[in-house]
């Protein structure tokens, strides 16, 4: 597949450079690079802003880099200069016969300011280009400004064919990333990490011609006055103090219950998970923190992550009619302990993303006896993996440790020893709010349901039912059910299902003087690295 760029000045943001690596199949890579130089007005009321752009929207994903780190791709470079029409441009004539012949399936305008689009009868090719903002609410400039100031928790991304209508094209691919109200630098970071994702969808609906479904009439904006970045900053800090108090002295005592509840109650209804007058808590062992993350084990008993006191590291529990027995290595981390089956054999394939890829784990006596690593290409570090057998295959549903808990990866094998292929759907779902996995498939429904983490605010505090509209070898759609909350407590944050019980977990908040002490211990007995802090949040 042949694509070409439209570029400033022989340079591409970092970002950029990612969207070029995401794409899949490209053979060749013309570059169009614009020598033109737009006149730069800077005006003494976004004085403030252009301070804040110092410390925030320059950042290592921004950083321009020389399209030569593309040179193995690249066929040719064509310059040009760009037309000017006030404070828009256009592309000249000469250029405009070139992208013709050179025939490429999309060209990506990753330089130039606003620009006029040519018509039809000048070029058919499809102009596609990037907006970090959900064009139904936030169309123009700053990224991510606007939606910090106004509290929004989500902030969208687009890739969009290009019209002569700011930030109004038919849109090809939607993402979304998270809001943090106390960092506006953490904000586009994570913006601008997610967006490259979508490259590949949007390249296919342009050459398709099958737009999303998604409204693009927002407000449109514009750089903010001085006095609006004041109280942008004043509302950041009052974010991050609230930030540092939590850390410093609340932590989250998570529980587990079990009430009854069926599974085809989340299509039914409202899914009101009973009240806590129904509920039975598991009593916590005595020598743990918390507990989470319960799975239904065979033989009827529950199998939990169990958070160490004198450690600091999770262990999988057994909690049954035989009282409770500690199944993994204590001195290595564990979580969400899910079950798959495989040739009528039960296995646990717990999370272990801290220190190793996924390990496949069969119950043995008193303990877990390792019996192998699941086969992927890279072995990657996974957060919660989870399967399903559907169709004759294996399906696993899992986020990458690097990429964290916003991006939802699948993959198909026939068995869990053989090799997993990664969906050509791959990746499912890129949103703070379900994209990590909250329990097993749910099979026993009118349709499968997949069950996702809410992560709009608190984490842990819900999750979103999606319906499985259609899973095999080469698609993979869903659509959004419902959400489930608990009343007077938080959570759930995992759920499961059996023969009518649901095992779910929550928490509460309460003063702790000793919580921010446990939570720097917590960190650097585990070495994280800053894209895998989100993990933690069990313990905060």
């Amino acid at each position: 597949m042949k694509i070409a760029v439209l570029i400033d000045n022989c340079h591409l943001a970092n970002w950029q450079t990612r969207v070029l690596d995401n794409i899949k199949y490209t053979e060749e890579l013309i570059v169009y690079n614009c020598t033109s130089k737009i006149p730069t007005r800077r005006k003494i009321t976004h004085l403030l802003y252009y301070v804040l752009n110092l410390f925030t929207i320059r950042n290592r994903l921004t950083r321009l880099v020389s399209i030569t780190s593309q040179s193995k791709k690249i066929s040719k470079r064509i310059d040009f200069e760009a037309e000017q029409e006030g404070a828009w441009q256009r592309l000249p004539a000469a250029l405009l016969q070139q992208i013709a012949s050179d025939a490429p399936a999309v060209v990506l305008k990753f330089g130039l300011g606003l620009l006029r689009v040519p018509g039809a009868h000048e070029l058919a090719v499809p102009i596609l280009s990037y907006h970090h903002g959900d064009p139904a609410f936030y169309r123009g400039r700053p990224a991510g400004f606007y939606e910090l100031l106004e509290g929004r928790q989500i902030m969208g991304q687009i890739v969009q064919r290009l019209s002569n209508s700011l930030d109004a094209g038919d849109i090809m691919a939607f993402c979304e990333s998270k809001v943090f109200a106390h960092s506006y630098r953490a904000t586009l970071i994570d913006a601008y990490a997610k967006s490259p994702l979508l490259i590949n969808r949007a390249i296919a609906g342009a050459i398709d011609k099958t737009p999303l479904d998604h409204a693009s009439a927002g407000q449109i904006y514009r750089l903010p006055s001085n006095a609006t970045v004041l109280r942008f900053c004043w509302r950041m800090a009052k974010a991050l103090t609230r930030r540092l108090l939590y850390g410093a002295f609340t932590e989250k005592i998570w529980e587990v219950s079990v009430a009854p509840l069926p599974s085809k109650g989340l299509l039914e209804g409202e899914c009101a998970i009973p009240s806590r007058v129904e509920w039975r808590t598991l009593p916590r062992p005595k020598g743990y923190r918390f507990l989470a993350d319960p799975f239904f084990a065979p033989n009827g008993a529950l199998l939990v992550e169990a958070l160490r006191s004198s450690t600091g590291k999770g262990e999988i529990l057994e909690i049954g009619s035989g009282g409770v027995l500690s199944l993994s290595d204590p001195t290595c981390h564990y979580s969400y302990p899910a079950t798959v089956d495989d040739a009528g054999v039960s296995y646990v394939v717990p999370e272990v993303a801290f220190w190793s890829c996924p390990i496949i784990f069969k119950r043995t006596g008193s303990h877990l006896e390792r019996v192998g690593e699941l086969d992927i290409a890279g072995k990657p570090h996974l957060i919660d993996p989870t399967f399903v057998h559907y169709d004759g295959n294996l399906y696993l549903f899992a986020n990458g440790l690097q990429e964290g808990p916003g991006v939802l990866r699948l993959w198909r094998a026939p068995s869990l020893f053989d090799r997993f292929e990664e969906h050509p759907a791959s990746p499912v779902r890129i949103s703070p709010d379900g994209s990590r996995m909250a329990g097993s498939i749910l099979l026993s429904t009118p349709t499968p349901l997949r069950l996702g983490q809410q992560w709009q605010e608190e984490y842990g505090n819900g999750l979103i039912v999606f319906q499985i509209d259609e899973l095999s070898p080469s698609a993979y759609r869903e659509s959004l059910v419902r959400r489930v909350q608990l009343d007077a407590v938080k959570g759930p944050h995992t759920l499961n299902f059996s023969e009518g019980i649901a095992v779910f977990d929550w928490y509460q908040e309460r003063f702790s003087a000793g919580a921010g002490w446990r939570r720097i211990r917590g960190r650097t007995q585990k070495a994280v690295h800053p894209a895998r802090r989100t993990l933690h949040q069990k313990n905060g």
